[in-house]
C-alpha cells in the first residue's frame, strides 16, 4: 500500500513498514425467524464490528520502543484510535504477537476488536440534518469526559457555540500532542523498569485523550458543516 501511513494508538507505520493488506471482516447481527409453512422473517440488530488484522514489522532506532507501546496498550485493554488512508475506528487489540530479530527490525502481527465504526454509526442515523447535528454534537459531549473536556455545549447548538467547542478541542488536542512527544522522550531515557513502565502507562493514557479529541473533532466539524448548510 504505497503511500499510506498506519496509525495505531499514536504508534505509526509508513514507507516499507506498512503491510501489503488490512483484513477487515464485519456483518450485521440478525435473529431469523422460520414460519410454519415456509417463509422467514430476518430481524436485523445492527451492525457487528468484527475485527481487523495484520502484520508488519517495526524498524529504526524506536522499534523497540513501539513495540513496547503496543505491547502495553495490550495488556491494558486500551481503547486506541487506529486510522489509514480514509479508514477511521476506534479498536482494542484482542492478539499480539512479536517476533524479535535485531533491535531495528521487529516483525509482527495484531488483530483488533472494533469497539466504533463511524461509518455504522452514521448510517444508524436517521437522514434528517437536525438529528445529523443532534446526534454529532451528543456523540461529541459523550466523549469529552474520555478526553478530559468541557465543551460548554447545552441546550440547542449553534455555529458560535460550535466555534468555541471546537477552539477548546484544537487547543487540548496540541497540549496532548505535546505531553505525548515529553513521555516518548522520558520512555527513551528511562534508565529502570519503574521509570519505563510510567512513562508508557503516560503514553497509553494520552493516546486515549488524542483518540477521544480526534474523535470529538470531527463530530464537531460535521455538526458545524451541517448547520452551516442548513442555515444557507
Amino acid at each position: 500500500m504505497s503511500g499510506v501511513t498506519i496509525s495505531l494508538g499514536g504508534v505509526v507505520l509508513q514507507d516499507f513498514e506498512v503491510p501489503e493488506k488490512i483484513a477487515i471482516s464485519g456483518g450485521q447481527r440478525v435473529i431469523v425467524h422460520n414460519l410454519i409453512g415456509g417463509g422467514r422473517v430476518v430481524d436485523a440488530l445492527g451492525a457487528d464490528g468484527g475485527e481487523i488484522e495484520f502484520g508488519g514489522a517495526f524498524s529504526g532506532e524506536d522499534a523497540v520502543i513501539r513495540a513496547q507501546l503496543l505491547d502495553a496498550a495490550t495488556a491494558l485493554g486500551a481503547e486506541l484510535p487506529l486510522y489509514w488512508n480514509s479508514f477511521f475506528y476506534m479498536v482494542i487489540i484482542d492478539k499480539f504477537k512479536v517476533n524479535f530479530e535485531k533491535p531495528w527490525w521487529i516483525p509482527f502481527s495484531l488483530s483488533c476488536a472494533v469497539v466504533l465504526d463511524p461509518a455504522a454509526v452514521v448510517a444508524g442515523l436517521v437522514n434528517a440534518v437536525g438529528n445529523l447535528i443532534a446526534g454529532d454534537v451528543s456523540s461529541a459531549l459523550a466523549l469529552a469526559p474520555q478526553a478530559g473536556l468541557s465543551l460548554g455545549l447545552s441546550g440547542a447548538p449553534s455555529l458560535s457555540g460550535l466555534a468555541n467547542a471546537q477552539s477548546v478541542t484544537s487547543i487540548a488536542f496540541g497540549s496532548a500532542n505535546s505531553s505525548l512527544t515529553a513521555q516518548s522522550t522520558s520512555l527513551a531515557a528511562a534508565t529502570d523498569p519503574v521509570a519505563a513502565g510510567a512513562s508508557i502507562a503516560g503514553l497509553v493514557s494520552t493516546s486515549g485523550q488524542l483518540a477521544a479529541l480526534s474523535n470529538i473533532s470531527g463530530h464537531l466539524q460535521r455538526a458545524s458543516t451541517n448547520m452551516a448548510n442548513e442555515l444557507v
